[in-house]
This record gives structure tokens, sequence and C-alpha cells, in this order.
């Protein structure tokens, strides 16, 4: 039940995490921190899923509501180079939610991203293209600075931490 936005300047990457039980509300609200912050948007990203974590009360139907709001926030920019985002879950129990996000979906043409699923950091690290040293400190979280957090529990008000 909580979703943190990390950034590393030194590797220009952001690393967004998703913890225990996340809820809708917190997907929204990372999206519209987004919208009301793009600049976070031009990064490329490595979204971890951790071990335990799961979108249980989370349907389908919402999580595409989600993608379309992220696919609208994508649309007006336009990036010099495909922006990667690239999605490791260590988590058995989020495995069905994060394969229906990744699914078929066109994400090149008007999100200008490609968006893959890896099993493990070394190969999302080689496909972010970053060096076997960077790829260790990614693993660690080490260099990253914490954007924003969001822990959002059923019946409780919104927590943000910047």
């Amino acid at each position: 039940m909580t979703v943190v936005l990390r950034h590393n300047e030194a590797l220009e990457l952001n690393r967004v995490e998703y913890r225990g039980s996340v809820a809708l509300a917190e997907l929204i609200a990372l999206a519209d921190y987004q919208a009301a912050e793009p600049t976070w948007l031009s990064y490329d990203c490595l979204s971890l899923i951790m071990p335990g974590a799961d979108f249980k009360t989370i349907d389908f139907d919402a999580l595409n509501d989600v993608f379309m709001k992220y696919r609208a926030l994508f649309e007006p920019l336009d990036f010099v180079i495909f922006r990667r985002s690239a999605w490791v879950c260590q988590s058995q129990a989020a495995r069905a939610h994060v394969d229906h996000w990744i699914g078929d979906r066109d994400t090149r043409t008007g999100m200008s991203s490609d968006l893959r699923q890896f099993d493990s950091f070394a190969e999302a690290c080689d496909w972010l293209v970053l060096s076997p040293e960077q790829a260790a400190m990614v693993e660690r979280g080490e260099g990253f600075k914490d954007i924003v957090s969001y822990t959002i529990a059923p019946g409780t008000a919104r927590v943000a931490t910047r």
C-alpha cells in the first residue's frame, strides 16, 4: 500500500516502487502528480513490484482506465528518442496485473515509449543501457532521491510525501 517515485539524476532514471496491497487511488495519485509535474515523464523508468506486493483490489477495467490516463499524458509530449519503461515484477501475486498492464499495448505510437517486462534487474538494466556497475546501484536503490510517495489505505485520506 505504498507507491514511491524516485529519481537518480546521474543516471537520468526514475524508479517507481510498488509495495504491499496497492490501491487504485495510489495509481491515480501518481498519474495526477505526473500530470502536474510532466518533467518526470521524460525519463526512462524502472518500475519495481516488490516481493509480496499485489493489486488485488484493482480490476482490469480500472487498470485500463489508468493506462488511458497515462496515454493522455504522453500524447502531447514530443520526445527526441523513445522513452524506455522497464518493469520487474518480484511478486507472483501481482504478476497478472503487470502482465495485463504491459499486454500487447502499442506504446510507441502516441506515447513515444517502449514498455517491456523483465525477469531480473540485470535484464532490465541491460535494456536500459546501464553498465554492470550502474545496474548494481539501481538494484540497491543507490543514488535515488525520493520525489513523491503515496500510501492510501481503503477508507483513509490520501497521504503524500514530497
